[in-house]
Protein backbone atom coordinates (compact mmCIF):
# COMPACT_ATOMS: atom_id res chain seq x y z
CA UNK A 1 0.00 0.00 0.00
CA UNK A 2 3.08 2.34 0.77
CA UNK A 3 4.88 1.78 -2.17
CA UNK A 4 1.04 2.90 -4.39
CA UNK A 5 0.65 5.58 -2.55
CA UNK A 6 4.49 6.38 -3.31
CA UNK A 7 4.29 5.91 -6.99
CA UNK A 8 0.98 7.94 -6.70
CA UNK A 9 2.78 10.74 -5.15
CA UNK A 10 5.30 10.65 -7.41
CA UNK A 11 3.52 10.78 -10.20
CA UNK A 12 1.54 13.60 -9.06
CA UNK A 13 4.55 15.60 -8.14
CA UNK A 14 5.63 15.35 -11.91
CA UNK A 15 2.52 16.17 -13.28
CA UNK A 16 2.75 19.40 -11.22
CA UNK A 17 5.77 19.93 -12.23
CA UNK A 18 4.39 19.65 -16.01
CA UNK A 19 1.78 21.57 -15.33
CA UNK A 20 4.09 24.43 -13.90
CA UNK A 21 5.76 25.09 -16.87
CA UNK A 22 4.83 28.34 -18.51
CA UNK A 23 5.65 29.91 -22.40
CA UNK A 24 7.42 32.89 -21.11
CA UNK A 25 10.43 34.46 -21.47
CA UNK A 26 12.88 32.06 -23.56
CA UNK A 27 9.94 29.58 -23.30
CA UNK A 28 7.94 30.03 -26.91
CA UNK A 29 5.54 27.07 -26.21
CA UNK A 30 5.06 24.15 -23.50
CA UNK A 31 4.11 20.89 -25.23
CA UNK A 32 2.34 18.47 -22.96
CA UNK A 33 5.75 19.96 -20.25
CA UNK A 34 7.60 20.03 -22.77
CA UNK A 35 9.68 23.66 -23.59
CA UNK A 36 10.06 24.79 -26.71
CA UNK A 37 12.76 27.84 -26.57
CA UNK A 38 13.70 30.64 -28.70
CA UNK A 39 16.90 28.95 -29.28
CA UNK A 40 15.06 25.96 -30.86
CA UNK A 41 13.19 28.08 -33.21
CA UNK A 42 16.65 29.48 -34.43
CA UNK A 43 18.07 26.09 -34.76
CA UNK A 44 14.94 25.33 -36.84
CA UNK A 45 15.54 28.86 -39.08
CA UNK A 46 18.89 28.07 -39.56
CA UNK A 47 20.76 30.23 -41.88
CA UNK A 48 17.36 30.53 -43.96
CA UNK A 49 17.83 34.00 -44.86
CA UNK A 50 14.33 36.06 -43.90
CA UNK A 51 12.95 38.45 -47.27
CA UNK A 52 12.91 42.48 -46.77
CA UNK A 53 9.54 43.45 -45.98
CA UNK A 54 8.87 39.82 -44.40
CA UNK A 55 7.60 39.65 -40.44
CA UNK A 56 9.76 38.28 -38.59
CA UNK A 57 7.50 36.87 -35.96
CA UNK A 58 5.76 35.44 -39.08
CA UNK A 59 8.67 33.23 -39.62
CA UNK A 60 9.13 32.36 -36.44
CA UNK A 61 5.24 31.81 -35.83
CA UNK A 62 5.65 29.04 -38.74
CA UNK A 63 8.88 27.40 -37.73
CA UNK A 64 7.46 26.76 -34.10
CA UNK A 65 4.56 25.00 -35.43
CA UNK A 66 6.60 22.94 -37.51
CA UNK A 67 8.74 22.05 -34.23
CA UNK A 68 5.33 21.67 -32.28
CA UNK A 69 4.00 19.29 -34.62
CA UNK A 70 7.07 17.10 -35.05
CA UNK A 71 7.08 16.76 -30.90
CA UNK A 72 3.39 16.23 -30.71
CA UNK A 73 4.25 12.91 -33.09
CA UNK A 74 7.45 12.39 -31.07
CA UNK A 75 5.13 12.43 -27.98
CA UNK A 76 3.10 10.04 -29.56
CA UNK A 77 5.77 7.23 -31.24
CA UNK A 78 6.76 7.42 -27.49
CA UNK A 79 3.43 6.58 -26.44
CA UNK A 80 3.42 3.33 -28.93
CA UNK A 81 6.71 2.32 -27.34
CA UNK A 82 8.65 3.66 -30.52
CA UNK A 83 11.47 4.75 -28.29
CA UNK A 84 12.21 0.98 -27.33
CA UNK A 85 12.96 -0.59 -30.37
CA UNK A 86 16.32 -1.57 -31.17
CA UNK A 87 15.67 0.03 -34.55
CA UNK A 88 14.87 3.23 -32.90
CA UNK A 89 18.03 2.41 -30.22
CA UNK A 90 20.64 2.14 -33.61
CA UNK A 91 19.37 4.73 -35.21
CA UNK A 92 19.55 7.00 -32.11
CA UNK A 93 23.22 6.29 -31.91
CA UNK A 94 24.09 6.64 -35.45
CA UNK A 95 22.79 10.13 -35.15
CA UNK A 96 24.31 10.92 -31.93
CA UNK A 97 27.81 10.19 -33.09
CA UNK A 98 27.23 11.63 -36.18
CA UNK A 99 25.97 14.87 -34.45
CA UNK A 100 29.07 14.66 -31.96
CA UNK A 101 31.49 14.28 -34.97
CA UNK A 102 29.97 16.92 -36.41
CA UNK A 103 30.56 19.26 -33.93
CA UNK A 104 33.73 18.20 -33.25
CA UNK A 105 34.84 19.82 -36.59
CA UNK A 106 32.83 22.63 -36.41
CA UNK A 107 35.24 23.55 -33.02
CA UNK A 108 38.27 22.54 -34.40
CA UNK A 109 37.38 25.07 -37.93
CA UNK A 110 36.98 27.74 -35.59
CA UNK A 111 40.09 27.11 -34.11
CA UNK A 112 41.95 27.25 -37.33
CA UNK A 113 44.13 30.56 -38.33
CA UNK A 114 43.44 32.33 -41.36
CA UNK A 115 45.89 31.62 -44.11
CA UNK A 116 48.95 34.35 -44.70
CA UNK A 117 49.56 35.94 -48.07
CA UNK A 118 52.72 33.78 -48.06
CA UNK A 119 50.47 30.40 -47.50
CA UNK A 120 48.18 31.57 -50.08
CA UNK A 121 50.31 32.44 -53.04
CA UNK A 122 52.37 29.34 -52.48
CA UNK A 123 49.15 26.52 -52.01
CA UNK A 124 48.13 28.05 -55.64
CA UNK A 125 51.31 27.68 -57.28
CA UNK A 126 51.67 24.34 -56.36
CA UNK A 127 48.11 23.32 -57.40
CA UNK A 128 47.63 24.71 -60.87
CA UNK A 129 45.36 21.98 -61.59
CA UNK A 130 43.01 23.66 -59.07
CA UNK A 131 43.61 28.01 -60.49
CA UNK A 132 45.40 29.06 -63.79
CA UNK A 133 45.42 25.64 -65.59
CA UNK A 134 42.20 23.60 -64.40
CA UNK A 135 40.54 21.73 -66.85
CA UNK A 136 37.45 19.88 -66.94
CA UNK A 137 37.36 16.23 -68.35
CA UNK A 138 34.97 14.28 -70.04
CA UNK A 139 35.51 10.19 -69.09
CA UNK A 140 34.52 7.22 -70.34
CA UNK A 141 34.25 5.40 -66.99
CA UNK A 142 33.49 1.80 -65.56
CA UNK A 143 32.64 1.86 -61.78
CA UNK A 144 32.26 -1.17 -59.88
CA UNK A 145 32.58 -2.46 -56.45
CA UNK A 146 35.90 -3.70 -55.04
CA UNK A 147 35.76 -7.89 -55.57
CA UNK A 148 36.66 -9.77 -52.04
CA UNK A 149 39.51 -11.74 -54.28
CA UNK A 150 41.39 -8.07 -55.13
CA UNK A 151 43.98 -10.11 -57.14
CA UNK A 152 41.06 -10.79 -59.88
CA UNK A 153 41.78 -7.35 -61.09
CA UNK A 154 45.37 -8.29 -62.56
CA UNK A 155 43.39 -9.66 -64.66
CA UNK A 156 42.92 -6.00 -66.30
CA UNK A 157 46.59 -5.42 -66.82
CA UNK A 158 45.92 -7.21 -70.27
CA UNK A 159 43.23 -5.14 -71.56
CA UNK A 160 44.28 -2.28 -73.36
CA UNK A 161 40.79 -0.16 -74.57
CA UNK A 162 37.59 0.24 -72.16
CA UNK A 163 35.44 -2.31 -74.05
CA UNK A 164 38.09 -4.29 -73.52
CA UNK A 165 37.51 -4.11 -69.35
CA UNK A 166 33.49 -4.28 -69.95
CA UNK A 167 33.85 -7.63 -71.62
CA UNK A 168 36.47 -9.06 -69.07
CA UNK A 169 34.04 -7.68 -66.14
CA UNK A 170 31.25 -9.50 -67.94
CA UNK A 171 33.39 -12.80 -68.35
CA UNK A 172 34.50 -12.82 -64.52
CA UNK A 173 30.58 -11.96 -63.73
CA UNK A 174 31.71 -8.92 -62.06
CA UNK A 175 28.75 -5.75 -62.23
CA UNK A 176 29.31 -2.59 -63.12
CA UNK A 177 28.10 0.60 -64.37
CA UNK A 178 29.45 2.69 -67.24
CA UNK A 179 28.70 6.22 -68.20
CA UNK A 180 31.03 9.24 -69.49
CA UNK A 181 30.51 12.16 -66.33
CA UNK A 182 32.57 15.67 -66.65
CA UNK A 183 35.06 15.59 -63.98
CA UNK A 184 37.02 18.62 -62.50
CA UNK A 185 40.58 17.79 -62.83
CA UNK A 186 41.31 18.79 -59.67
CA UNK A 187 39.73 16.19 -57.69
CA UNK A 188 42.28 14.16 -59.06
CA UNK A 189 45.01 15.60 -57.64
CA UNK A 190 48.44 16.90 -59.44
CA UNK A 191 50.03 13.24 -58.72
CA UNK A 192 47.11 11.22 -60.06
CA UNK A 193 47.05 13.26 -63.71
CA UNK A 194 50.35 13.36 -64.01
CA UNK A 195 50.46 9.31 -63.66
CA UNK A 196 46.94 9.35 -66.19
CA UNK A 197 48.68 11.92 -68.59
CA UNK A 198 52.20 9.16 -68.61
CA UNK A 199 49.55 6.29 -70.11
CA UNK A 200 50.14 5.80 -73.72
CA UNK A 201 46.67 6.87 -75.33
CA UNK A 202 43.30 5.60 -75.00
CA UNK A 203 45.40 3.43 -71.93
CA UNK A 204 42.42 3.22 -69.09
CA UNK A 205 43.81 3.65 -65.26
CA UNK A 206 42.26 1.97 -62.52
CA UNK A 207 41.66 3.64 -59.71
CA UNK A 208 40.84 1.46 -56.51
CA UNK A 209 39.17 3.75 -53.55
CA UNK A 210 36.80 3.07 -51.12
CA UNK A 211 35.44 -0.16 -52.04
CA UNK A 212 35.07 0.99 -55.39
CA UNK A 213 37.24 0.81 -58.47
CA UNK A 214 36.90 3.08 -61.32
CA UNK A 215 38.32 2.38 -64.39
CA UNK A 216 38.72 5.21 -67.59
CA UNK A 217 40.20 7.08 -70.13
CA UNK A 218 39.62 10.58 -70.74
CA UNK A 219 38.14 11.37 -74.28
CA UNK A 220 37.75 15.19 -73.89
CA UNK A 221 38.92 18.50 -72.33
CA UNK A 222 38.05 22.26 -71.91
CA UNK A 223 40.40 24.60 -70.04
CA UNK A 224 38.39 26.59 -67.19
CA UNK A 225 41.07 28.75 -65.75
CA UNK A 226 40.34 30.47 -62.53
CA UNK A 227 40.85 34.07 -62.27
CA UNK A 228 43.17 35.99 -60.24
CA UNK A 229 40.68 37.58 -58.22
CA UNK A 230 38.65 34.30 -57.72
CA UNK A 231 41.38 31.94 -56.96
CA UNK A 232 42.55 33.62 -53.01
CA UNK A 233 39.22 33.14 -51.59
CA UNK A 234 39.59 29.70 -53.02
CA UNK A 235 42.72 29.09 -52.20
CA UNK A 236 41.86 29.91 -48.44
CA UNK A 237 38.36 27.50 -48.45
CA UNK A 238 41.22 24.35 -49.65
CA UNK A 239 43.80 25.10 -47.80
CA UNK A 240 41.36 25.47 -44.29
CA UNK A 241 39.73 22.64 -46.04
CA UNK A 242 43.18 20.85 -46.11
CA UNK A 243 43.78 21.39 -42.49
CA UNK A 244 40.52 20.55 -40.72
CA UNK A 245 41.24 17.06 -42.33
CA UNK A 246 44.48 16.77 -40.91
CA UNK A 247 43.47 18.42 -37.40
CA UNK A 248 40.25 15.21 -37.65
CA UNK A 249 43.37 12.68 -38.72
CA UNK A 250 45.19 13.30 -36.48
CA UNK A 251 42.76 13.27 -33.38
CA UNK A 252 41.27 9.86 -35.14
CA UNK A 253 44.92 8.47 -34.94
CA UNK A 254 45.55 9.55 -31.71
CA UNK A 255 41.95 8.01 -30.53
CA UNK A 256 42.60 4.58 -32.13
CA UNK A 257 46.08 4.72 -30.89
CA UNK A 258 44.57 4.49 -27.19
CA UNK A 259 41.48 2.34 -27.90
CA UNK A 260 40.84 -1.07 -27.26
CA UNK A 261 39.50 -2.66 -30.05
CA UNK A 262 38.25 -6.65 -30.42
CA UNK A 263 36.88 -7.62 -33.36
CA UNK A 264 35.27 -10.87 -33.86
CA UNK A 265 36.64 -13.32 -36.45
CA UNK A 266 35.72 -12.41 -39.78
CA UNK A 267 35.04 -8.81 -38.78
CA UNK A 268 38.28 -7.63 -38.86
CA UNK A 269 39.76 -4.85 -41.00
CA UNK A 270 41.35 -6.57 -44.20
CA UNK A 271 45.17 -5.76 -44.79
CA UNK A 272 44.70 -2.87 -47.60
CA UNK A 273 46.56 -4.58 -50.49
CA UNK A 274 45.51 -1.56 -52.72
CA UNK A 275 47.17 1.39 -50.89
CA UNK A 276 49.74 2.58 -52.96
CA UNK A 277 48.59 1.25 -56.35
CA UNK A 278 46.49 4.38 -57.34
CA UNK A 279 46.96 3.11 -61.12
CA UNK A 280 47.57 0.56 -63.37
CA UNK A 281 50.58 0.11 -65.54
Amino acid sequence: MYRTASIAITLASLTLAGCGKEATGQVAAVVNGEEITLQEINAELGNTPIPDGVDKKVVQQAALQKIVERRLLAQAAREDGLDKTPDYLLRERQLRDALLVQLMGQRAERALKVPDQQEIDKFISDNPLMFAERKILTIDRIQFALPEKVDQLKALENDHSMDAVAARLQEMGIPFRRDTPQVDAASLGQQRMAQIRALPAGEPFVVPENGVVTVGVIVGERAEPVSASDARPLAVQALRKQKLTETVQQRLKQSRTAAEIEYQAGFAPPADKTKGAAEKK
